[in-house]
């Protein structure tokens, strides 16, 4: 979403047209995330996707001709055998995109409210961006074009920006602001329809999940690799240079050295922040998990067998951890697939991180 944010922005700054193509409801099986989003530019590059294949080639001209014609549409897509003749693919289910021009085509206040939605991500902070669509139907009953009426912005104490119909209409900004509230801190998006035919769609903004990795060896190398494609941002900490830098850790968005005792000190452990304690031994990965503890990380997992799990938890009981604080750990990390080498441990920890940021 961050780096859709940035181009999006980008774009207007520039007066460049583009057209932004968002999944807003989904049901049954399907190819692509029910987040996905794909940003089309005028010479037909793309970022994102939103599933791949002859879908995506259809949204894809329908981005163009948004982009040309300036006006918005919400599709629906059948994905089941009866389409399959037409758009290639039978995967089982539906799917709604809406596809809108952004870039040039948004107006200064809608512009802010993209701006400030990057902003709350660079702060870390947590928001919900609501889209008021206006919509009529087609002869055969699904969405054709579209009026984008209105945006806004809702935080944690409620509207902080807003645009269009969604700023100017006290009564219907304050029904948008509390369904977004309804969802602001989970991940997830929602079309909700409203009365008289409208529509709005409410989409869970917040910052990428960062993994600390506590030790630069080969399973935290391998781990970056695996997180960096699973959408987590890496950071990576050892009391050695030579296992932190950029040159060994080209995934990581930034390398700390400093003594594991302190680590955590500098560094912004929120809800949104995974720990892995993978150091050079349990003299090291103490002092990590001993403070990790007393941070609201979403994940907290170590390496080691079930002896040395046991050793430690028992000092850790005698400096007065209780076992429902040491049951946050997960010891031995990762899924119990059986991984042995450095990547099949990898790939364990983490699906062990998405099972958790999922649930």
């Amino acid at each position: 979403m961050r780096e859709i944010l940035q181009e999006v922005i980008a774009a207007a700054d520039r007066g460049e047209h583009a057209a932004l193509a968002s999944v807003v409801s989904t049901l049954g099986s399907l190819p692509m995330s029910r987040r996905a989003r794909m940003l089309v530019s005028p010479g037909g590059a793309q970022i994102g996707t939103v599933g791949g294949g002859c879908l995506e080639a259809e949204v894809h001209a329908m981005a163009s001709v948004a982009m040309k014609q300036g006006s918005a549409l919400l599709k629906r897509f059948t994905l089941t055998e009866t389409k399959a003749g037409a758009e290639g693919l039978n995967c089982g289910g539906t799917v709604e995109i809406l596809i809108e021009p952004v870039g040039a085509a948004l107006d200064q206040a809608s512009t802010d409210v993209y701006r400030q939605a990057l902003a709350a991500i660079e702060a870390r902070d947590e928001t919900v961006m609501a889209t008021l669509i206006a919509t009529r139907q087609e002869a055969d009953g699904e969405s054709g074009e579209v009026t984008i009426e209105g945006r806004c912005l809702v935080g944690w104490k409620g509207l902080r920006v807003g645009a269009g119909r969604l700023g100017g209409d006290p009564a219907l900004t304050g029904q948008v602001v509390e369904e977004a509230l309804a969802i602001l801190g989970q991940d997830r998006g929602s079309l909700k329809r409203l009365e008289g035919g409208d529509a709005v769609y409410l989409e869970t903004i917040s910052a990428p999940p960062v993994v600390y990795l506590f030790g630069g060896g080969h399973v935290s190398l391998a781990v970056a690799g695996v997180a960096r494609a699973a959408g987590f941002r890496i950071v990576v900490v050892d009391d050695r240079a030579a296992f932190s830098n950029s040159g060994r850790f080209p995934e990581a968005d930034r390398t700390v050295v400093a003594p594991m005792e302190t680590a955590l000190a500098g560094l912004s452990i929120d809800r949104n922040s995974y720990i892995v304690a993978a150091t050079r031994g349990h003299q090291h990965d103490e002092p990590v998990i001993e403070q990790a503890l007393r941070t609201p990380a979403a994940y907290i997992g170590m390496l080691g067998s079930k002896r040395k799990v046991a050793i430690m938890w028992q000092r850790l009981r005698e400096r007065g951890f209780s076992q429902e604080q040491l049951a946050r750990v997960h010891a031995p990390i990762g899924l119990p697939i059986g991984g042995d080498s450095p990547g099949e441990i990898a790939v364990s920890i983490v699906a062990q991180m998405i099972q958790v940021r999922r649930s």
